[in-house]
């Protein structure tokens, strides 16, 4: 019975010790500070359009496809600063208009915040320009914000699905100052590695 006490006893203690390891990862679904997130994304949105100018207003709608790659820091835990990119390509359909189709580009900054349960929130802002064909180029800035859900398939790696809300603006001053407005949900899948270097506890003598 005594032997059996002890044994437990050295199992506790050792389980314990395993505990307090800070190995920047879950805890459960906790990233910890220091770690450093790189990673991307896939997503598909369907956006309503409107443009206004000095003329009758038009309205429309986009499809698009996005891929964005992202680099962030863990400022504090479950708190993560970075930059993205992003590069989409649209087919546009306006009020009796030929549709178009484009490539563009945008780069900002993003922001993270994870729930012990997994779920995080993620804020971005962009900007960038349009390099429509046949057509100068134009300043472009988009925002978005949205929930999304990490499921680490080992300590470092995580598949992201989320869904975001964006709001877009384009300006085309050689267009009788046209300004272009976008909003919509997409849906996003996404891949994060977690680099973090891994923290041994070491027991005390005294």
């Amino acid at each position: 019975m005594r032997k059996l006490l002890y044994a437990s006893i050295l199992l506790l203690t050792c389980i314990q010790a395993r505990a307090q390891e800070n190995r920047g990862t879950l805890i459960p679904a906790k990233i910890f500070q220091r770690t450093l997130m790189v990673g991307g994304s896939v997503s598909g949105s369907y956006k309503q359009i409107n443009i206004s100018s000095s003329g009758e207003p038009i309205s429309g709608h986009r499809q698009q496809f996005d891929l964005d790659a992202k680099i962030g820091y863990f400022v504090l835990s479950d708190v993560a600063l970075g930059m993205k990119g992003t590069v989409y390509h649209y087919k546009e359909e306006m009020d009796d208009q030929i549709p178009t189709q484009a490539t563009n580009i945008l780069v900002g900054p993003f922001a993270r915040y994870y729930l012990d349960n997994g779920f995080y929130g993620e804020a971005s802002a962009a900007v960038g320009v349009n390099n429509r064909p046949n057509s100068t180029k134009t300043d472009l800035a988009e925002f978005k914000g949205g929930v999304g859900y990490a499921i680490f398939i080992n300590p470092k790696v995580a598949i992201e699905p989320a869904v975001m809300f964006s709001y877009y603006q384009e300006k085309r001053p050689t267009e009788g100052n046209r300004k272009v407005t976008e909003w919509g949900p997409s849906v996003n899948i996404g891949l994060q590695v977690y680099l973090f270097r891994e923290r041994k506890f070491q027991l005390s003598s005294r």
